[in-house]
């Protein structure tokens, strides 16, 4: 029965796998170039066991597309044995869809801006200092690129969405919004899919927080868990109580990973919740107790980018479209989370008494330090940028100090890093992408009533798109203060994930002739 359930759509199969591998650190080091005569993380080619899922991930896909067997993976081209005698059906939808996506090209930007991105990416290796590393990063960039396409055409359409038979033809995916009565939310892979998410941010934050109790790593270094420790040179610490305190890392390569990463579990969790409100009443217990631990967690990390990225998303979901006033449900789940998270984070200032230097102003001045790149980059190189991957090996040249080893880092914000980069034509097209994902406009079809209101019995795609749009508010306020989310592996994933589902979701496509929104 597995084996059936596998042969049909490998690529699901593989790309769960993808999932409960994207947080680990488990790779091997293919090449690296010394700086300072030591090895330094962005200076580096790597092979990740996320990689290798990925990879089959999207070989499975593009096969299942080519061999065109009629199993469930294929829907994009109509079967071998039907194309001579139903080739009038299929070359008129094909001209309809042409024509409509020509016609509506500026709702597809979501597609399309990222794809520059990656070509202006892989241009920029003609002036790249380092060629090999412009060129590694350049293809990772390719791969977090496919890994946004595959979310958007075939995981959302897979995990979200149903179309009435009578309504599909054969070129369209099954991937109409959910009217009254036709499926529901929470069923099969897209359990299968939550439950994954809240198990990984479970199971990172235990371990953050044990760490931060035991004050030191607990022993999964078969799962490459970073070595820390209070006396170890380049591990995260925080000042309390006149301690130094390492602050939770989970399996993450820096605390402020883990705590982008918790932010997006604990968003798929409320989310969860409120899909299988009916379900889960006799258990809500466990929901809160598992909330509890993650924003628990998140507190422990000390990451304050990640903390009021997730206040920042809460708003965004809970405030936006007026839900705020008119559902009173929603207000006491908000007011809860706010109150909850308020708690702790007094009480905790008050029984542990941090440091406010080492936690605000040391970090503050570490950011001011990295301006330099960018400032400088920009100045000697403001049409073409410097070439991806090449910040960190060129820092020396815009400081008059000697830098120590573990100064060569990114400019902590992902903006100044793509300015410096891929001039500003990479960042304008950056932010237009950004801004596409949220303002994507829907068209509504005709004739059929979709379940566009948030009353707590049957959620649509507009509620779920609310809470990954919340997430993605949050990702890119962090994206001011920090750069995991465009250079890191974890992170990286992180990103591009959320950016998919948001662009899936939101998206607008055609079943048949008609234009359908999703």
């Amino acid at each position: 029965m597995l084996w059936g359930k596998f042969k049909t759509q490998p690529d699901i199969w593989f790309f769960f796998g993808f999932l409960l591998t994207f947080t680990l650190s488990v790779r091997k080091v293919l090449f690296y170039f010394p700086i300072l005569g030591t090895f330094n993380e962005y200076s580096g080619m790597y092979l990740y066991i996320s990689d290798i899922f990925l990879l089959l991930t999207l070989l499975s896909w593009l096969i299942s597309i080519l061999c065109n067997n009629s199993i469930t993976l294929s829907r994009y081209l109509p079967p071998t044995k039907n194309l001579l005698s139903h080739y009038k059906t299929y070359l008129k939808q094909f001209l309809v869809g042409g024509e409509l996506w020509i016609s509506n090209i500026f709702h597809r930007l979501y597609i399309l801006l990222p794809s520059f991105l990656v070509l202006l990416s892989f241009i920029s290796i003609f002036w790249s200092q380092n060629q090999s590393i412009a060129l590694f990063r350049s293809i990772k960039l390719l791969e977090f690129y496919l890994l946004y396409l595959y979310i958007i055409f075939r995981i959302v359409p897979q995990l979200f969405h149903a179309c009435p038979p009578e309504k599909c033809s054969t070129l369209a995916p099954l991937i109409l919004d959910v009217p009254r009565g036709t499926s529901k939310i929470i069923t099969g892979w897209n359990k299968l899919l939550f439950g994954t998410i809240i198990f990984l941010g479970l199971f990172q934050a235990i371990i953050g927080i044990i760490q931060f109790f035991l004050q030191k790593s607990i022993g999964l270094f078969w799962l490459k868990e970073s070595l820390i420790s209070p006396d170890i040179l380049g591990v995260a610490k925080v000042i309390l109580n006149s301690e130094k305190f390492i602050r939770a890392y989970g399996l993450m390569p820096h605390p402020n990973i883990l705590g982008g990463f918790l932010l997006f579990s604990i968003i798929i969790t409320l989310l969860y919740q409120k899909c299988s409100m009916r379900n889960i009443k006799n258990g809500i217990w466990l929901f809160r107790l598992i909330l509890t631990i993650q924003i628990f967690s998140l507190i422990l990390t000390f990451s304050k980018s990640a903390i009021i990225g997730l206040l920042i998303a809460l708003v965004y979901i809970y405030v936006s479209r007026g839900t705020f006033i008119k559902n009173l449900k929603q207000l006491q789940n908000f007011k809860l989370i706010i109150l909850s998270v308020l708690i702790i984070l007094f009480s905790s200032f008050i029984l542990i008494k941090p440091d406010l230097n080492s936690l605000f102003t040391k970090s503050l001045n570490e950011r001011l330090f990295y301006l330099n790149v960018p400032h400088g980059t920009f100045v000697e190189h403001p049409i073409l940028g410097i070439g991806t991957g090449q910040s960190v090996l060129m820092m020396q040249k815009f400081y008059s100090q000697t830098l120590n080893f573990w100064e060569y880092q990114p400019v902590h914000n992902v903006f100044l890093l793509i300015l410096s980069e891929l001039d500003v034509f990479g960042l304008g097209v950056f932010i237009w992408w950004l801004w596409e994902l949220f303002h994507a406009k829907q068209l509504k079809e005709k004739n059929n009533e979709y379940i566009l209101q948030n009353n707590n019995t049957t959620l649509s795609s507009i509620v779920i798109s609310r809470y990954f749009k919340g997430i993605l508010l949050g990702l890119i306020f962090i994206m001011l203060f920090d750069h995991y989310l465009w250079d890191i592996q974890q992170g990286s994933f992180l990103f591009w994930l959320t950016a998919g589902f948001v662009a899936g979701i939101t998206k607008n496509w055609y079943c048949g002739n008609e234009i359908v929104i999703s």
